[in-house]
Order: C-alpha cells, then sequence, then structure tokens
C-alpha cells in the first residue's frame, strides 16, 4: 500500500464531531501527533508550525495567527517559484506547515481535504505510509 491508496480507510468516512472548531483542533491534534511520531521538524523559520499548531488547540492563540504565518509559508513556495514542486524537501515542508495553519474553523467540509493532502505530501517525502495510517485508524472514529 502506498501513501496514496485510501481503498483500506476513507477520510470521508470520519466521524467529526458538529462544533467545527473542536473538529479543526482534532484534526490538527492528529497531524500534530503523526509528524512527532516521525520526528519532522520544521528548520528556517521564526515560528515553529508544531509549535503554533500545538497553541491553536490549547486554546492558547486564534486561528487567525495560524492563518497569518501559513502566508509565510505560501511566500516560501512562491519565492522558489514552486507551486508545482513535489521533490524540493523545503517546499514539502513549506506545505506540511500549510497543512497545519491553514485552516478555518467555519468550513469543516475541507478537513477530509487537507488529511488526504497531508498524507500525499508525507508520501513525497518518501514516508513508510503504514505507521499515519495506523495512528489514523487509531486516532479518528469511522462510520
Amino acid at each position: 500500500m502506498n501513501a496514496f491508496d485510501f481503498k483500506k480507510f476513507n477520510v470521508g468516512s470520519i466521524v467529526r464531531t458538529a462544533d467545527s472548531c473542536a473538529a479543526l483542533k482534532h484534526q490538527i491534534g492528529f497531524l500534530i501527533q503523526v509528524l512527532e511520531a516521525l520526528d519532522i521538524k520544521f528548520s528556517d523559520c521564526e515560528q515553529d508550525p508544531l509549535l503554533l499548531a500545538k497553541a491553536y488547540v490549547a486554546g492558547d492563540i486564534p486561528i487567525e495567527q495560524c492563518k497569518a504565518q501559513a502566508a509565510v509559508w505560501w511566500a516560501k513556495i512562491d519565492e522558489k517559484g514552486a507551486v508545482r514542486a513535489f521533490q524540493d524537501r523545503d517546499v514539502l515542508m513549506a506545505r506540511l506547515a500549510i497543512c497545519l495553519l491553514s485552516n478555518d474553523e467555519d468550513d469543516i467540509a475541507v478537513l477530509g481535504d487537507n488529511l488526504s493532502w497531508f498524507f500525499e505530501v508525507l508520501g513525497f517525502l518518501k514516508v513508510e505510509p503504514m505507521k499515519p495510517i495506523e495512528m489514523m485508524k487509531e486516532y479518528f472514529e469511522f462510520k
């Protein structure tokens, strides 16, 4: 199974709370857990996206602060002219940061897309997919 094979599970069948803010925090908590388990760290940044995401999940900062930092990561991709680049590690790390930070508390409908994209970026980083998939199966409840 590779990072793109979602036949064994479906991100669309994740049971989510009706409270969109709580659902978002729950999913970001999963992304944090996976990145930490894989020992993926961000460098060359003023504000670590993992720390910002943790602060948001804990209720210490508003989502707007995360979104402002997501714009910084988008700018890094734009500076390199790498919108379509999927091999450069720095660009892929920026994409992971964007997965953590570029979220909207009012739009729960995109959580499945964000999670799918997160798995795809891990695949581009050559992460063995079974560990994050197993973590997902344990973390979320499915219909």
